[in-house]
């Protein structure tokens, strides 16, 4: 995107997010030992990788462009198999792994998301014609996914049918929806983040009830693994 193009929303709230994920990851280590790390890098894990996706639909809208699906083969694609296939060179030689396999149906750790990103680009093709009827009917499939005790990281076929509902609503955004609600999505984030940190200092058995949360917030758990609380 050109600096004359660039949209000053979208750049805060990827700074934001960027941020918060890099907080995640620096306070992963100590979360065992801390009831509030704990409860933050939990809340930060339930929504950073909606939002990110939401975003990443926004700027979807040229599906139908020709040649989109080699561009996005090219772009997406491409890099993950080349990091696959660095990843399980790595793993093979730090000892995770006993032998050197490359698999391109299981992505390593976050290149899931690539994978995922590609079959979203595939998707548009058949559920956005229908907007939000479509929507719905992504909703439904992410909900039904979680009863195929298959589905998990093969493919990344759990996150990417979970997480598609974000990626389709980003797509159907406009900027005027953006406009209308960033002022009230910014004082209501606030509120609600303001409000969860707080309920967590002052109630000791919210992180009990969080680490029971904890394993859904990689979206690969099946409804039938545990109770969302």
């Amino acid at each position: 995107m050109s600096a004359a193009k660039r949209n000053s929303y979208f750049d805060n709230a990827k700074f934001i997010l960027i941020y918060l994920v890099v907080l995640g990851h620096l306070i992963s280590p100590f979360k065992t030992e801390d009831n509030f790390l704990f409860t933050l890098y939990t809340v930060i894990f339930l929504f950073h990788m909606p939002a990110f996706i939401l975003i990443s639909g926004y700027f979807s809208k040229g599906y139908r462009n020709k040649g989109h699906i080699s561009k996005s083969f090219k772009k997406i694609l491409v890099p993950y198999f080349i990091f696959q296939c660095i990843y399980s060179v790595y793993y093979y030689y730090t000892g995770e792994e006993s032998h050197l396999t490359v698999n391109f149906l299981e992505p390593h750790w976050t290149l899931w998301f690539l994978l995922s990103l590609f079959f979203w680009n595939l998707m548009l093709h058949l559920f956005a014609r229908f907007h939000f009827f479509g929507l719905a009917a992504a909703a439904a499939l992410g909900i039904g996914i979680g009863y195929w005790d298959e589905a998990g990281s093969f493919l990344s076929l759990s996150r990417t049918f979970v997480f598609f509902p974000y990626f389709l609503l980003g797509f159907l955004l406009e900027g005027r929806h953006l406009q209308k609600n960033s002022q009230y999505s910014l004082r209501a984030g606030s509120w609600h983040f303001d409000s969860v940190c707080g309920y967590a200092c002052n109630r000791p058995v919210f992180p009990e009830r969080c680490r029971a949360v904890a394993p859904w917030r990689y979206f690969l758990r099946r409804h039938g693994d545990g109770i969302l609380v």
